[in-house]
């Protein structure tokens, strides 16, 4: 019986060996493979560096993915063909050291400073120019992020649904524009079963260390917008202005006076309108 095992054991090893042996050889003949080799001489000549995200004490920017050429995929593709091409060759993101991923314990302070996207961010005390504000939206083709009171998010659920339909984010703005401990998750399961999306985001306009802890017990970023155009808002964008700019607005009767004339100088000037999600990306852009 012991013989048996001890036959069984070699067998079993000699399989091991094979299929390592095997691996190796498989190996050896990719990297002497023409296709290999180009793919790889041209490694350095498409490597970008990532760059992590900028920390100032408790505040914190997002970084921006690096890129590089993915060996494996881009041989794969092309040996399909059995030919070297440029024109195929597959790439990877790479994330920097440090990114915004789970920084809850700092205030974001202005979207990506790589990239040419800003975000309007609605702040939504009552009901009022609300749907006004979303339908300018609409005309524009824009979309933006509108942090709800929670009493305006019971008593308009329908609209809220349409414009999350409609590629806004909603984000919990607490009750009369305060969050606490209780109210902050009972708003959180009211936003995701409206919006079928996960809030992750709490607004102030100061530091707040109460605030901090709890949103970041909640596993939410504060927000602390760079550009806040509550009074005279398109004088205000048109003077602060820049990449990754989180610009704040009033949902109120002169914001929805300036929106377009604020949406069309943020075209004209090169940047891209969008939202708070997508302003904070540290994934790349690439050219059309």
């Amino acid at each position: 019986m012991l013989k048996k095992y001890y036959s069984y054991l070699g067998i079993l090893v000699l399989v091991c060996f094979s299929f390592y042996y095997t691996d190796l050889a498989v190996d050896l003949v990719k990297k002497n493979d023409p296709i290999m080799q180009s793919i790889m001489r041209l490694e350095d000549t498409y490597y970008i560096e990532p760059v992590s995200a900028s920390v100032n004490v408790d505040e914190i920017i997002p970084g921006y993915n690096g890129i590089k050429i993915n060996i494996d995929e881009s041989y794969r593709k092309m040996k399909k063909y059995n030919k070297f091409n440029e024109n195929m060759l597959v790439f990877e993101e790479i994330a920097p050291d440090l990114t915004l991923t789970k920084r809850y314990d700092k205030y974001i302070v202005n979207g990506n400073l790589y990239k040419s996207d800003v975000s309007l961010v609605f702040k939504v005390s009552d009901v009022a120019n609300l749907e006004n504000i979303y339908n300018v939206l609409l005309e524009k083709k824009i979309s933006a992020t509108f942090f709800v009171d929670g009493t305006v998010i019971e008593n308009n659920m329908d609209l809220i649904s349409d414009m999350a339909r409609d590629g806004n984010q909603i984000e919990n703005f607490g009750y009369g524009g305060k969050y606490s401990t209780d109210m902050l998750v009972w708003t959180n399961n009211m936003i995701t079963s409206i919006t079928n999306s996960d809030t992750k985001y709490c607004y102030s306009e100061y530091n707040n260390n109460e605030l901090l802890e709890l949103c970041s017990k909640n596993k939410m970023y504060v927000v602390k917008p760079n550009v806040i155009a509550t009074n005279y808002p398109f004088s205000k964008v048109k003077k602060n202005l820049d990449n990754g700019s989180i610009i704040a607005l009033e949902a109120n009767n002169e914001t929805l006076k300036e929106l377009p004339a604020i949406i069309s100088y943020i075209n004209q000037k090169g940047y891209n309108a969008t939202t708070l999600e997508t302003a904070l990306s540290e994934a790349r852009v690439y050219d059309k």
